[in-house]
């Protein structure tokens, strides 16, 4: 019976908390989406750079493999950059991931509220 009654009191804290958590959770959101992180590929020949709220800001690709590109009729040669590409996407969104769990734990963290196993965006 007296559980029952925390939980409530809990409940009716949280409740009470409810427009600070909103706010706080604002700028998280705001803050995921200014918070970069970056990932390269074939010792640099693609450079990757993704925001921690899962979107792609940029994809460099070195000028001389353009130029190895473009003067080669290899198709192993497309194949390959294309995998260079794929590997710093996955590799930038890998890492925005983490970042976002990161930054939402803490926050999670600052405002009290419990994180669950595996934290809030799971493994």
């Amino acid at each position: 019976m007296f559980d029952g009654l925390k939980n409530m009191a809990g409940m009716a804290s949280m409740m009470k908390d409810l427009p600070k958590m909103q706010a706080r959770l604002e700028q998280v959101k705001s803050e995921l989406s200014s918070l970069r992180v970056e990932a390269e590929t074939g010792g640099g020949a693609v450079r990757v750079v993704a925001t921690a709220d899962m979107n792609i800001d940029s994809v460099k690709i070195d000028p001389s493999m353009m130029a190895s590109l473009v003067n080669a009729d290899a198709p192993d040669d497309h194949r390959m950059a294309e995998e260079l590409v794929t590997g710093a996407v996955k590799l930038a969104m890998e890492r925005a991931r983490e970042a976002a769990k990161n930054h939402l734990s803490a926050a999670a963290s600052e405002l009290g509220l419990p994180i669950p196993p595996g934290g809030l965006l799971g493994p």
